[in-house]
């Protein structure tokens, strides 16, 4: 569930069908984003944060999870709030995770 499992695509923007529910969510633009068989894959190193390799998805309340098996660490972040990618809620959730790390050194 962790490997690739689409090729040479991309994970691109992810366009809202209804706006009302949930605004557009490009999760860490300018990366290389896979998807596995459950989660999106990250290619990258997040400055501050999660390892090349990471796990993560989200759900429509702005709920965040990610598994970082390099480091050991996973985060879960549970809102309940529409719309989805709410942009507080994204702060709150990018502020979780380097709070997490710089507290693991």
């Amino acid at each position: 569930m962790s490997r690739n499992a689409i090729g040479g695509l991309e994970v691109r923007l992810l366009e809202t069908a209804v706006p009302a529910y949930s605004n557009n969510a490009e999760f860490f633009p300018g990366m290389v984003k896979k998807w596995g068989l459950g989660f999106m894959i990250s290619t990258e190193a997040l400055p501050g944060g999660r390892s090349p390799g990471s796990l993560a998805w989200a759900g429509l309340g702005n709920t965040y999870f990610w598994i970082d098996p390099a480091k050991g660490v996973a985060g879960v972040i549970l809102m309940q709030l529409i719309p989805f990618a709410d942009p507080k809620a994204l702060g709150l959730l990018v502020g979780f995770e380097k709070a997490l790390y710089a507290a693991l050194g």
